[in-house]
């Protein structure tokens, strides 16, 4: 048993939901590693944190925020599903391919409205049917939020909220809160809320590589008619 005196100068050990103001905080269930040394280094348990809300915030869809989590889905069970809740566009499965996740894998959900995608969203969290649910909904009052944030505790899933940029000062139960911007050859990730001492700067992510710039750079335009 620790000696009180050692506790008292180290309350962290006390109890895994306790840390310092200064610490990142323990995390209380499993993480996948992001893929990114930087931003595993930024966060609680250095990954994704699973069977937790994780929410972010986008200026416009389509700026890199599925390539943001490829690495960690490409970690998961291959015979789970990932779901794709109400996306502002469709799936584009030679992207799903080129990534190396198989397509059969991916479940494309979508509502005629924000309530009925909330409502698909609480179903798969509640069937732990997925490894993976990423919901587009906006807008979302707290009692929603609180509930997601209560269903993916009780799975194993990697639940992740997209919301426009719009939303950044309404408050969110979710235990990490991200905001991301495109920028050259990636993106800049601010990371709004963790469990643990404020993230001062942002980190910037690398998502394409000097040579597949240039390829695409010198890409003709000019494409053949599909057959």
């Amino acid at each position: 048993m620790s000696h009180p005196a050692f506790l008292l100068r180290h309350p962290e050990q006390i109890h895994p939901a306790l840390w310092r103001a200064t610490q990142l905080a323990r995390p209380a269930g499993p993480t996948i590693p992001t893929g990114f040394p930087d931003l595993d280094q930024a966060l609680p348990g250095q990954g994704w944190p699973v069977g937790q809300l994780v929410e972010v915030l986008l200026e416009r869809p389509g700026c890199g925020e599925l390539q943001l989590f490829k690495p960690a889905l490409a970690r998961q069970l291959p015979e789970r599903s990932i779901a794709l809740v109400k996306p502002p566009h469709p799936p584009s499965i030679q992207a799903w391919a080129h990534w190396q996740l198989a397509p059969e894998r991916l479940l494309w959900l979508q509502p005629s409205s924000t309530a009925d995608a909330l409502w698909a969203t609480e179903q798969i969290l509640r069937h732990n049917s997925c490894a993976a649910v990423f919901c587009w909904a906006h807008p979302i009052h707290t009692p929603s939020l609180r509930r997601l944030q209560l269903l993916a505790r009780q799975s194993e899933s990697l639940c992740i909220l997209l919301r426009p940029s719009s939303t950044l000062h309404q408050a969110s139960t979710a235990v990490l809160r991200l905001a991301i911007e495109p920028c050259r050859q990636g993106m800049r990730l601010h990371i709004l809320k963790r469990q643990g001492a404020t993230a001062a700067h942002p980190l910037f992510l690398q998502l394409y590589t000097a040579q597949s710039m240039a390829a695409l750079k010198n890409a003709p335009v000019d494409l053949p008619a599909l057959a």
